[in-house]
């Protein structure tokens, strides 16, 4: 499930509704951002009951001062409301999938 997230608020809400969430944070005219979002997305859709926030820093601009983003893209999982892993610019897939799969598993 892959939710567009417009307002501070909105962010706030999500990551406080589900117990592990994904949070992927791109700009309009990010190529790079862009071809990671579907890796993301192919990771995420391994993990039931995970869902991925798409927060648009071109759109929401006050996200990065909310979260200290200095450079998209980011991809963030967040545990019971709590960041527990940060990715920014060059994502390394296999570590991200390896952190999900980590708290995933302590969820169970």
């Amino acid at each position: 499930m892959q939710k567009p997230l417009t307002s501070i608020e909105a962010f706030n809400e999500f990551i406080s509704e589900h117990k592990l969430v994904v949070i992927h944070i791109m700009r309009d005219n990010c190529s790079v951002c862009h071809a990671v979002l579907p890796q993301i997305a192919g990771i995420v859709e391994d993990f039931p009951g995970v869902p991925l926030g798409l927060v648009n820093q071109s759109e929401l601009e006050e996200i990065a001062g909310e979260l200290s983003i200095f450079t998209v893209p980011v991809d963030l999982i967040f545990f019971n409301g709590k960041e527990m892993h940060r990715q920014g610019r060059f994502i390394d897939m296999q570590q991200f999938e390896h952190q999900l799969t980590l708290m995933y598993q302590s969820m169970t």
